[in-house]
Order: structure tokens, then sequence, then C-alpha cells
């Protein structure tokens, strides 16, 4: 019988002969496991270490084994970008995927709106090197479960180096997150087509838990990377009642986080990432995988039009607070997330970060980690933090940009350097300086007391933006201000 034996930089096949032991190849001598949850639309302030009214003692325990980045970005303050750097480490205006698919192919932008957004690509093209393809080399096995959102089906994970996809297709959202996950008589009332089977009373994060496991079982004698994007916390709100319940009882109405669904889905998160680090202590394997917490982008604030209990739609979705707004937008809370990292015998436990990561470093730092078994894309935007995570006090080389203009929200541009946020609004259009160090809540706009550093900072931008190559939007013609 052959144990294949997984190193950092080679694998090697050798001959052993089990007699039923139960040994488990030592960490040192494999290639780590590598699973990556990120949750829809979770908010930085939306986890109970910074939240009195979430609950999530098991994501709070991943954090008390790991590392915390406080100072963690998303590529884009919506989902479909955000997902596409994640994937690529590529700026997201490199890709020239710059807006969410499914909004911006339904309403580009308003007929008498200043600018015209780009004609972007709305996929993740096959050119790109993803995280599952760059470890293919390596000898890893990969799977998405979950949302994909980064084009139509040619363009689906299995086309993109996956080894495995359920519940992963065009849309973003579900109609429903009880099976058979569609709702009443919706005009927009698809299924999932890649999530086959269902019993009456399932719920979509749970179901997707359940296949995450399998696929972890399945697949526990070689390296796995687990790609688990829950659909959740996404509108449509919807969670179990008692859980609901629970949260009715709790909220408070002057509280600025109320919304009683909205705290049960991630609650309902909470206990579906324990299930799954339940299973890999079971198996043996924590030891050997790195668990990889974030989000794709701020938490959302508003709750106008959005369909979840009626009787509660007076409660805002979440607060980012103290940040400032949310999805959508280019202030900090529709761009900073949650980041947790933890990765045995080698993060400290229960240690923080204040370095400046954008999502884009998670695969910088990956490929770093598999080192040279690995087969990464080029032009790379991301930076790696491998040496922060071995405890090595080390800060950001280069600044963190976003390029958005769609009217997501309102479409802009920005720039993070150092304590710097730069914010270049296009319609209405305004510029805007903010010192986080002594602002994290972007109140004090400094455009107007610091008029060089402001122009440095839009010039630098600017030059960024330009030297991307990225498709631009121009000025509308028909705008009336």
């Amino acid at each position: 019988m052959w144990l294949r034996l997984r190193c950092f930089g080679v694998l090697l096949s050798v001959p052993f002969f089990l007699v039923g032991c139960g040994t488990r190849v030592k960490s040192e001598e494999r290639l780590p496991n590598i699973v990556m949850i990120v949750v829809d639309d979770l908010g930085w302030a939306d986890l109970g270490t910074k939240s009195s009214f979430y609950e999530t003692p098991r994501i709070d325990r991943l954090t008390g084994q790991g590392m915390r980045f406080d100072q963690a970005y998303s590529g884009c303050p919506v989902c479909s970008p955000s997902r596409a750097q994640l994937m690529t480490g590529k700026n997201q205006a490199r890709l020239n995927f710059k807006g969410h698919i499914t909004a911006t192919s339904r309403h580009r932008y308003p007929e008498k709106g200043r600018i015209i957004p780009p004609n972007d690509q709305m996929y993740l093209s096959l050119d790109e090197v993803t995280i599952a393809e760059a470890l293919k080399p390596a000898g890893y096995v990969s799977a998405n479960v979950g949302k994909w959102h980064l084009g139509t089906e040619d363009y689906w994970p299995k086309a993109q180096g996956f080894d495995l996809n359920i519940g992963g297709w065009t849309h973003g959202s579900p109609a429903d997150y009880f099976y058979p996950y569609t709702r009443g008589n919706s005009s927009w009332n698809p299924s999932i087509p890649t999530l086959h089977g269902g019993s009456e009373g399932e719920y979509l994060t749970d179901r997707l838990t359940d296949e995450a496991i399998r696929f972890v079982r399945d697949n526990q004698d070689r390296p796995f990377f687990l790609y688990l994007p829950y659909y959740s916390v996404h509108t449509p709100l919807r969670a179990p009642q008692e859980l609901v319940q629970k949260y009715l009882e709790k909220r408070r109405p002057e509280s600025s986080q109320r919304h009683a669904v909205y705290a049960a889905m991630i609650e309902r998160v909470d206990q579906n990432v324990g299930r799954l680090a339940k299973m890999l202590e079971e198996l043996d394997l924590a030891d050997d995988t790195i668990v990889i917490f974030t989000s794709d982008n701020g938490g959302e604030v508003r709750h106008e039009g959005y369909h979840s209990e009626p009787e509660r739609d007076h409660d805002p979705v979440t607060s980012n607070t103290p940040l400032r707004s949310g999805k959508g937008l280019l202030y900090e809370g529709g761009i900073r997330v949650p980041l947790i990292v933890r990765w045995p015998g080698h993060t400290n436990p229960g240690s923080s970060s204040s370095r400046i990561v954008a999502n884009a470093d998670l695969y910088a730092t990956i490929m770093d980690i598999v080192g040279k078994r690995a087969e990464p894309g080029t032009d790379l935007d991301g930076e790696s933090f491998l040496a922060n995570l071995l405890g090595q006090d080390e800060n950001r080389r280069q600044p963190v940009y976003w390029y958005h203009p769609h009217y997501s929200r309102r479409p802009g541009a920005a720039m993070r350097d150092e304590n710097w946020k730069f914010i270049e609004f296009y319609d209405p259009p305004k510029i805007e300086l903010y010192d986080l160090a002594e602002d994290i809540g972007e109140q004090k706009d400094l455009a107007l007391k610091m008029p060089e550093k402001t122009e440095e900072l839009r010039n630098k931008l600017q030059q960024w933006i330009e030297g991307t190559g990225t498709l631009m939007h121009t000025l509308n013609p028909a705008y009336e201000p």
C-alpha cells in the first residue's frame, strides 16, 4: 500500500505498510489544506467580537485560534468584481470586471446621469489563472460550494479549474433560503441549477455545509482547496423561525443593529462554521488546514425594496458603525471587511495585525505558502502577507486602489495610502480626503484644508487607473445636474 507524503516543496510517494493504527501524516510533512469561507455582505462589525447584538461564538473561537486583520478590504463595494479579484489576485480594474454583473446588465446608468460607465466584460475571463488552477499542479483537488457570480454557464467554476461545483452559477442570490429555493410567484424566481435534490424545510446554509463536509471527507487523504462562499447573509433576509424569535426578543429599538432575521442568518452561518470546524477536528485534519474567513464587501445598511419578513422591513439591515455607510459605496463601511486566518503551528492564537490588506493579497499569500509547485498567474496586484502570519510586523508596500465607475450606489474611485483615504466621486462630482488614523468614521473631510496632499493622491490614483489599461467611463452628453 502506498501513502502520499505532502511536503511544502515536493510530493513524494513512498511505501508504507498500514496496520490500522490510525496514524496520520503530520502537518510538517504535507501541503496544508485550504478552506476559504466567504460570507456574502457580512459587515466589518457583524461578528460577536464587535457587536453586542449578533452572536457568533464559533467564529469568535476561530478568531481566538488564529490571526485577525483589522484593516482588511474587499476589492469592490459590490460582490462580483470583489470575487473576481479574490479568485485571481488581480485588481478588478485590471480584469475589466468592475461592475456587479446582474445589476449592471439590467440598468447600466441613469439616462441623465453625469457619466456613462465603461462597457466592462461581465465575466471572469478563462485566460485568468484562478486559485484552483494555480494549486492544481501542486496536487490539490478543489471545490466551489456556494455562490459563484462570475459569469454565465461557460464561466462557471468547472471551467475555471475547480473539480467540483455545487451551488455556484450566474446569479448572486437565491430566490429563497428554504428548499426548493424558489419563492411564490415572484417574476425573478430561479432555482439553483447546480444544487440537486433537497427536502422540505432544508435551509440553504445548512445544505452547503453538508456538501462541504462531504467533499472534505471524500478528499481527506490529499491536499484540498475548499472555497465555501455562502449565499448568506445576502438578501432575501430569511432564517429559521426559532432563531428569528430569539432575536426579536433580544433586539432594542435604540440599537443600530436590530434586524432579527439578519441576526438569525448570521448565527446560522456561525453554527455551520462550527460544524465544519468540528468535522476537521474529528478527521484529525484541523492542524493540517488553513482556514480563511472573510466577506466580499461591506455590510448592507439599506432596507428599502428588499424582501425580508414584511413586518420587519422598517429595520435597517445592519450598521457598520463606527465605519461610514455600507455596501455599494467607497466609504469604509462599504469596503472594509472581517478577515481571520487560522493556521495551526504558524499563526499565534488570538493575535491581530494592523497591516492593510486587500482580498487580492489572499491569492499571493496562498501561493507563497504552497511554494514552487503552484503555478500562479502573472501581473498580480496582491501582496503576500505570509510574514505577518508568521508573527513578523511587516507593513504594506503599495496603496490599495478601487475604481468603481458604476451606479451600484455612487460611481467613483478611491485609494488607501498608509493612513490617508482619498475618494473621488463622479456623480455628483466630489473629492474627499480623510486621515483614518484620527477619523475612522470619515467625518472630517480634509480635502480643502490640505489641497497639496489631495492633489498628490488624486494624481497618483488617476495614474494608477490609466496604468491598468482598464476601460474607462466617459462623460454623458445628456447629463443634467
